[in-house]
């Protein structure tokens, strides 16, 4: 009986041992891929340049995680009377312009 369970308890062991030897397999082939080299460290370089956090998992995925900091800018408006929103880091200042010309050409 000690025998049988010593015997299960190998061939458990052997399984796991031939499993990860087919994922380190999968991975060696996965990091060999240029394709995915290049995706890959194009994905983790922007997330670290972002100040977020990488994880490569073994099957390859990988997950990035942080936070993003918002400004914005509200300055007072004597005209309206009221706090308004400056320029904020989501808009970008060509996209403003461009509907400043737009509703210059319709007011004319």
């Amino acid at each position: 009986m000690a025998k049988q369970h010593l015997m299960s308890s190998l061939n458990v062991t052997k399984s796991a041992r031939e499993a990860a030897g087919s994922d380190e397999a999968g991975l060696a082939e996965l990091m060999a891929n240029a394709e995915y080299l290049r995706h890959s460290s194009s994905i983790i370089n922007e997330a670290l340049k972002e100040g977020f956090d990488v994880l490569q998992l073994p099957n390859g995925d990988i997950v990035t995680t942080g936070t993003k900091t918002i400004v914005n800018t509200f300055t007072w408006d004597k005209s309206k009377g009221k706090l308004v929103r400056a320029r904020g880091q989501s808009e970008k200042p060509h996209a403003r312009r461009a509907a400043k010309a737009k509703s210059k050409e319709t007011t004319d």
